[in-house]
Parts: C-alpha cells; structure tokens; sequence
C-alpha cells in the first residue's frame, strides 16, 4: 500500500461500518461526491450522498455518539485505505446529506475485502 501524502484528494468510493461490530463494510449508497483531506496520520473525510434510510442509520450513530470505520478509494491511488472515527456528523446539503468524520488513516485489514 502507498501511504498517502498530506494533500487534498477526491473519493471515488465509500463504505462504512460500525467499528463496535465485526461485519463487513457497507457501501454509502447514493454517493455522489467527497473530500479526504491528509494531515500527518490523520484526516478529515467529507462525502454526499441522496439516501434518505442511510441518513437515519447514520443520523442514529451521530446522536449515540456511536464510532465508524470507513473504507475510501481515492482518484489518485489505486489502493483503498480505513479511516477509524469518531461518530459521524451528518448535516442536510440541498437535496442530499453530508457526511464529515475525523479519524486515523490505517492500512485496509484484509478481511474486509
């Protein structure tokens, strides 16, 4: 895996799991768009998407203060990376919600491929 640089750089794929549970990741239906800012090992991810029973999944984790692990893909790599964070906050954008976490960049584990 090639770690990725302090930079900017556009997600082209995300899926998400609770980090309390040992299933496999889920994917962030109605993705349209998102943001994975590098800074040292950590990051900052920003995503959108259009699925109104994800945003009540994901709305319920925000208010339970419940952490999630994403999977991202990036434009510029051909590897996928995890993000361990804290419970994420998810905010209304137009027609579609926004998604913003903070976390640890790790290797992707080998099981949740």
């Amino acid at each position: 895996m090639t770690p990725l640089s302090d930079d900017e750089y556009l997600l082209t794929d995300v899926q998400w799991r609770r980090q309390d549970r040992d299933g496999g990741f889920r994917p962030l239906h109605g993705f349209t768009t998102g943001h994975l800012v590098v800074d040292g090992g950590s990051a900052q991810a920003d995503a959108r998407f259009n699925d109104q029973f994800l945003s009540n999944r994901l709305s319920g984790l925000d208010q339970d203060e419940i952490p999630i692990m994403l999977l991202v893909e990036v434009l510029e790599s051909d590897d996928a990376y995890t993000l361990s964070c804290s419970a994420p906050t998810l905010m209304r954008a137009g027609a579609s919600y926004r998604l913003e976490v903070r976390g640890e960049l790790s290797e992707v584990e080998a099981s949740a491929l």
